[in-house]
């Protein structure tokens, strides 16, 4: 990473990248077009785990969702919340109005693309993928056990459908399993067997919490581990993103970097469900490519910067690895690699779309720092208290095991990530793609 404290980025008319270094250095200071940045400027951000129609209950996953649910967080807020709120899909009209909202608010947020999850309803999916733009990648979404019977595929169509959107829409189209829990193998073959046809890539869920590994590996595929039974499946032979992956046996990462499968890391979401923590340094070793990820609805947030705190906190302590500079990483280049469109974003280099976003740095003298500081604390409005080390230790052991319901860590966590969103919620000023403006800040 190179941070330039004093820097001048040079567009040209056809939106790309002409020059750019030190300002000190440019050769044509009183260039009559010369605008003053309100902010830091670094690549647009990419998200490339997040569910669209959550997106009108963000930050509710678990309202009304009592302590220590049976069947865990997770199935107990899908149960309750998520489902409910998907349904809604099956209207076009709400459908349209929801991906417009999403557009809108992760714009606002700086992030310009990524890998979606829709719902069980065709039209819908379509609807995502017309109104958002190319690169956003969407899935339709698979499920048929363990779910609302409102809320199943049409089994008998489901195949022309995935085709037709495949035809449509190509490699962004995204052939989806919810999770093990909803999809049996009958159904998962036939999304392998449209991402095989049309090229497509897959993705899904693993290993998010302890309940439904239990759950997957004792009660549905009794003697299989969860990795493999997507492996068994085919589900990973396509460029697999990997939501979560938190309670990961060795011979699971085994699978997942032999598969060359990535992970979508999730860190807010994980601390808001009592997920647990991804182990980071695991992934890395085996050589897993990860990106940064929200996970809307269980996020607050669109806001990757809120994902990028939570990243350092949670791994604080815990891994070196977890450093601003790989945080800033893994939601710019390194996400948009994943989705392979790193050709147009994620680099600030001559010759490259002039795609950048501008973050408020506060009252931070960035000339008075280095990269890492200025992500820390102009960025992401973090003080030293909040780095190297996890202000509450308790909370995060507890967290860390993946069993953590309720209780006052739990308590301690949540108002720790609605701190965050507040500090972040309102960085970003101005969102540049291909030289034009799509989206800025109103005074």
């Amino acid at each position: 990473m190179r941070f330039i404290a004093d820097g001048l980025i040079v567009s040209g008319d056809r939106g790309r990248i002409e020059w750019v270094g030190e300002f000190a250095h440019f050769a044509r200071p009183d260039h009559p077009e010369l605008q003053r940045s309100r902010g830091v400027i670094c690549p647009p951000f990419f998200d490339d785990h997040i569910h669209v129609p959550q997106h009108p209950i963000r930050g509710r996953f678990m309202e009304g969702v009592g302590a220590k649910p049976p069947s865990g967080r997770l199935i107990a807020g899908l149960n309750k919340n998520v489902f409910p709120a998907e349904s809604k899909c099956a209207d076009r009209a709400y459908a349209e109005e929801c991906v417009r909202a999403f557009l809108e608010d992760t714009l606002a947020h700086g992030v310009v693309g990524g890998c979606a999850y829709m719902t069980v309803h065709p039209a819908a999916t379509r609807v995502a993928l017309e109104i958002l733009p190319p690169s956003w990648s969407v899935g339709l979404v698979a499920m048929e056990r363990n779910c609302p019977e409102y809320l199943r595929n049409d089994l008998i169509t489901f195949d022309r459908d995935c085709e037709q959107l495949a035809r449509d829409f190509g490699r962004r189209f995204v052939a989806t399993d919810r999770f093990a829990v909803a999809v049996d193998t009958e159904l998962r073959k036939r999304v392998v067997a449209c991402a095989e046809k049309f090229n497509l890539r897959t993705q899904t869920h693993l290993n998010e919490q302890v309940a439904e590994k239990r759950f997957v590996e004792q009660a549905l595929y009794p003697g299989t581990s969860y990795t493999e039974v997507y492996h068994r499946d085919g589900l990973l032979d396509h460029d697999a993103i990997l939501g979560h992956c938190i309670h990961m046996t060795e011979p699971e990462l085994d699978i997942v970097a032999q598969t060359k499968s990535t992970v979508a890391h999730c860190p807010v979401s994980n601390t808001l469900l009592a997920s647990g923590v991804m182990p980071l340094d695991a992934i890395v070793d085996h050589g897993i490519d990860y990106a940064i990820c929200t996970d809307v609805g269980a996020s607050p947030t669109t806001s990757l910067l809120c994902d990028m705190a939570q990243f350092l906190k949670v791994h604080a302590g815990r891994s070196r690895r977890a450093t601003p500079s790989e945080a800033l990483y893994r939601t710019t280049l390194a996400a948009a690699r994943i989705m392979q469109r790193d050709d147009e974003f994620g680099r600030l280099e001559v010759g490259r779309p002039f795609s950048v976003v501008e973050i408020d740095p506060g009252d931070v003298d960035v000339a008075k720092h280095g990269a890492d500081d200025v992500i820390a604390r102009a960025l992401l409005g973090l003080d030293a208290s909040e780095l190297g080390q996890y202000r509450n230790n308790a909370a995060l052991s507890e967290l860390a095991t993946g069993r953590l319901d309720a209780g006052k860590e739990l308590d301690w966590l949540e108002a720790d990530a609605a701190e965050s969103v507040r500090r972040v919620d309102a960085k970003v000023q101005r969102v540049i793609v291909r030289g034009q403006t799509v989206w800025e800040r109103r005074a």
